[in-house]
């Protein structure tokens, strides 16, 4: 239920998300994550939440991800500072460095807290949604055909084959050149006991993936990526995994061509889709632009917050 109005207050153009697709997101856990969570109950009544997540995987683990929501009748009484106390004296001096979450500005009480907190803001990114209703459909075939002679897409669906493997690694290894501006972090680890991972607990929550690879004939080289994730008990949504096409691979228009052969696919086999949502850096301008150029539109902001241990929890301490 506490779900269902953080949901609707963050995505109000959205239908509520199924009870058992819920249920999932909350039960799936991961050997690569160590996860402790705190509740805050008004009566019978779940009004707060926080969750602190710790990195295992390789790469980051001096930071913990923090998930921190109140509902909004319960705001401004102290429960999310109490909360972030309650996960914060859990994690020991030495043992992480920076905390950091995410906010939304459709939820303008987060930024609120995290200027109070004394947080920096180290990425915003833009929200943008493609409303697949009116998208250019023509525009789309027309990407798509442009595959660059000596170049081949594979077709991916959920798990990575074998075969393809270290291909896929190396091109999702790119992601680590896009923009960061102001965070303070490493570039990320990707192994296959990560993506393995990533496949089964997307499998366990219901959710389905598709990955593109671009793999250039001559070298067996992985060119580019694109991939998406959608639950089919929500239909309403398609998310934008990532996309990223190699330095000596670029100026052939393969992004244009991975994203609108995703795209044609997502028309294709999901006519119940309305929206693919993806989180851009403001930074990334050969992104935004091929986004814009199919149609994808501003939908909200989002920023990633950073904050020294210390200093949140000092912030958790201090009076209201």
């Amino acid at each position: 239920a506490l779900s269902k109005v953080l949901d609707a207050e963050a995505r109000p153009e959205d239908p509520p998300y199924p009870d058992p697709m819920i249920e999932a997101r909350f039960r799936t856990t991961s050997k690569l994550f160590q996860k402790s969570a705190f509740v805050a109950f008004a009566g019978d009544h779940l009004v707060g939440r926080a969750s602190f997540v710790r990195n295992l995987t390789g790469s980051n683990e001096d930071i913990r991800e923090v998930e921190l929501a109140v509902h909004p009748e319960h705001r401004r009484r102290g429960i999310g500072r109490s909360l972030l106390g309650a996960g914060l004296g859990g994690i020991a001096d030495g043992d992480a460095r920076l905390v950091e979450w995410f906010t939304s500005d459709r939820v303008p009480a987060s930024e609120v807290v995290s200027l109070r907190a004394g947080a920096k803001a180290g990425l915003r990114m833009r929200v943008s949604q493609l409303d697949l209703g009116v998208i250019d459909r023509t525009l789309m075939q027309a990407w798509a055909a442009t595959v660059p002679a000596g170049y081949r897409l594979e077709w991916i669906v959920d798990r990575i084959p074998d075969r393809l493997l270290e291909q896929a690694l190396e091109a999702l290894r790119a992601i680590n050149r896009m923009p960061l501006e102001d965070l303070d972090m490493q570039p990320w680890q990707f192994t296959e006991e990560i993506v393995r991972d990533w496949e089964r607990t997307r499998k366990e929550r219901g959710q389905t993936t598709w990955l593109i690879l671009a793999i250039q004939e001559a070298t067996g080289e992985a060119a580019g990526f694109t991939d998406v994730v959608f639950d089919a008990r929500h239909p309403h949504q398609i998310d934008q995994g990532g996309t990223a096409v190699d330095p000596k691979h670029q100026g052939r228009d393969l992004g244009k061509c991975l994203k609108a052969t995703m795209v044609n696919r997502i028309l294709a086999d999901l006519p119940a889709a309305r929206f693919i949502r993806t989180e851009n850096a403001g930074t990334n301008a050969p992104m935004l632009a091929i986004n814009v150029g199919m149609g994808f539109r501003p939908a909200w902001e989002e920023t990633i917050w950073q904050l020294p241990l210390a200093g949140a929890k000092r912030y958790a301490r201090s009076p209201r």
